[in-house]
This record gives C-alpha cells, structure tokens and sequence, in this order.
C-alpha cells in the first residue's frame, strides 16, 4: 500500500470506500484555519514592523532569561526596556550567528520601539550598548549612542 491510500483511508467509512464527508470537511476547515492564521500573522508582524520604522526610536533593553521554544528551532531570550515611567517587557528570537554571543541575564542592547506604541520593540542583538552609554533619554533616542550611523 502506497502513502496516498494509507491517507485516503482516513477519509472513507470503517471497511468500505465510501467518503465519510464528516472527516473531509473538518480537514478542510482545520486546512484554512491554519492559512488564515498565517497570512493574519504575516500580515501582523509586518503592520508592526513597519509602525516601528515609521516611529522608530531607541532605547536600552536589559537581557534576561533565554528559552528553547516549542514553535521554532531557535532559542529566545527575554529583555525589558523602560520608556517614560513604564517599564515594557519581550521576547526575541535569538538568530544562529548570535546563539554563542549573546549575553543573557544582564546583556545590554539597543531596542528600536514605536513612539506612538511602545509595546511594539525589536530588540536588536547586533548593536550592544557601548560602556560609555550609562543612561537613556525619558522618551527614547532617535539615533543610537555610540553608533555612527541609524540601522
């Protein structure tokens, strides 16, 4: 028996080869549920990147905990980053060229937010903070201390 009957049968009645449109129509819905979801998801992370480009400012994120998530390959770690008096929390994939460098617990890095929603950062683990950079502004930099050009 190849593959594709082994997959067909799951869709026919016990012990016949008749279609049981139960199994087909709840496959088809679990199906396009999952696109859906992708494409909303898609389009979310898109919305969010391109509020931060048009509202971009920087600030300093304090590196904690690093996880290996169920969803994807790549670890994550945890940062918060303070804008005004609140204080804003996230997670970031760690990428395969940073896994070995980043600095958990206690790493400094820059994080690019959105003026107008602070809640939507990057935290952007190839520009660290600079030691001479001690302290942030109350509402975020516009530029990122100690680095010559933007991103």
């Amino acid at each position: 028996m190849t593959l594709w009957d082994d997959l067909m049968q799951n869709f026919w009645k016990d012990g016949t080869r008749e279609w049981h449109k139960g199994k087909i129509i709840s496959s088809i819905v679990v199906v396009l549920a999952l696109i859906v979801f992708a494409f909303y998801n898609s389009r979310r992370l898109k919305a969010n990147a391109a509020d931060r480009k048009a509202n971009l400012k920087y600030t300093i994120g304090v590196t904690g905990k690093t996880h290996h998530n169920i969803k994807s390959s790549q670890p994550t770690v945890e940062f918060t980053y303070n804008v005004g008096m609140t204080e804003y929390s996230g997670n970031e994939m760690i990428a395969a060229q940073f896994e070995k460098s980043v600095v958990a617990n206690g790493g400094r890095y820059y994080v690019e937010f959105s003026s107008k929603n602070p809640n939507n950062s990057k935290l952007l683990l190839d520009y660290p903070v600079p030691d001479t950079v001690t302290n942030t502004q109350e509402e975020g930099w516009t530029y990122m201390p100690g680095y010559n050009n933007k991103r």
